[in-house]
């Protein structure tokens, strides 16, 4: 079985959830790996649809099917990665990527919470206005830092988008607002938490070195992406 591409344009979360597991990775959006993308294998007809549900709402359906990681893991965009290799490329990234204090300081509240929306980990951790952090609390009390002094380094963006990149945050849903008659609207807002918290912290253990992950990922996607040319294979790995 062709492992590359689908045999025919993907039409459904299912759909893409088996191809995902099928092929280990795949990007949101085209890059410079053709047919390489979810934008690549969807019937176009599924990505603004007027009466049905997309690709957009198949986010959180494919996180929830497949056995996969969904994160900015790919050149700090959006791709599914499935947990045959997931492991491997956190134990490469973390090495390949250290904390600032800044990175620290928002995975440290992340940890202490499990899981948080990501207005409510942006607020948390100080990144927005005294006029905007005035919102409504969750159910249960979560558990802040004590805010820091002055400007800090980095956008909560920037930072968020790093931790994602080294491994060790992903999104593990997309949640929307409701009206009153319950029917979602808008654009679903990223609930992160860590692989360990969503995972379980035993199949995150690979037994190999940092470097051994590197190169049992590369010769995977060398083999997966035979027209690739070889610097663009390493782009994957970060």
């Amino acid at each position: 079985m062709n492992t590359y591409r689908p045999t025919k344009l993907l039409e459904s979360a299912e759909e893409v959830a088996m191809f995902v597991e099928r092929r280990g990775f795949l990007p949101f959006f085209h890059g410079e790996i053709e047919d390489f993308s979810l934008e690549e294998c969807v019937a176009p007809r599924y990505w603004f649809p007027d009466d049905e549900e997309g690709v957009w709402e198949w986010k959180s359906a494919v996180i929830a099917m497949a056995d996969c990681a969904y994160g900015k893991f790919y050149r700090q965009k959006a791709c599914w990665v499935s947990m045959a290799w997931f492991p491997d490329l956190v134990n490469y990234r973390r090495q390949l990527y250290p904390l600032t204090a800044d990175e620290a300081r928002v995975l440290d509240v992340l940890q202490r919470n499990e899981s948080l929306l990501s207005h409510e980990l942006k607020r948390m951790c100080g990144y927005t206005s005294a006029r905007s952090a005035v919102c409504k609390s969750t159910a249960e009390p979560a558990l802040a830092v004590e805010p820091s002094h002055g400007k800090k380094r980095g956008s909560f963006e920037t930072i968020i988008n790093k931790l994602q990149m080294s491994g060790r945050v992903l999104i593990s849903n997309f949640e929307y607002s409701t009206d009153r008659r319950g029917n979602s609207y808008g654009w679903g807002r990223a609930r992160y938490c860590t692989p360990e918290a969503f995972f379980g912290t035993d199949r995150m253990q690979t037994g190999r070195t940092p470097e051994q992950s590197r190169q049992l990922l590369e010769d995977y996607l060398i083999e997966l992406l035979p027209t690739a040319e070889r610097a663009a294979v390493q782009r994957i790995l970060g």
